[in-house]
């Protein structure tokens, strides 16, 4: 019960902190698949590092800082050259 209550006020408070600090639709994105994996009891994908490697610096700090949150990601932590990276660009078919 504390837990439910808890986990929902985690989330209104990242609502309210979303909707003032996140400028990017792939961030906001991001963000709502993770709380739905949250609320589901799944975890990180494998590739969810290369996901946020694809995010501009400051949408991936927003993204790492809910996942780190939320505790979805508990693994080592980033580096500030990964963090500050540019965005990598996926590769297209040709």
């Amino acid at each position: 019960m504390i837990a439910a209550l808890t986990l929902a006020a985690m989330i209104a408070a990242t609502d309210a902190a979303a909707g003032l600090s996140v400028q990017h639709d792939s961030a906001t994105a991001l963000i709502a698949d993770a709380r739905g994996w949250l609320l589901s009891g799944e975890p990180l994908p494998k590739d969810m590092a290369l996901r946020l490697q694809r995010l501009d610096p400051a949408a991936r700090i927003t993204v790492l800082v809910f996942l780190r949150r939320s505790g979805l990601m508990t693994g080592p932590g980033w580096s500030a050259e990964q963090i500050l990276s540019p965005p990598d660009v996926p590769e297209t078919a040709e």
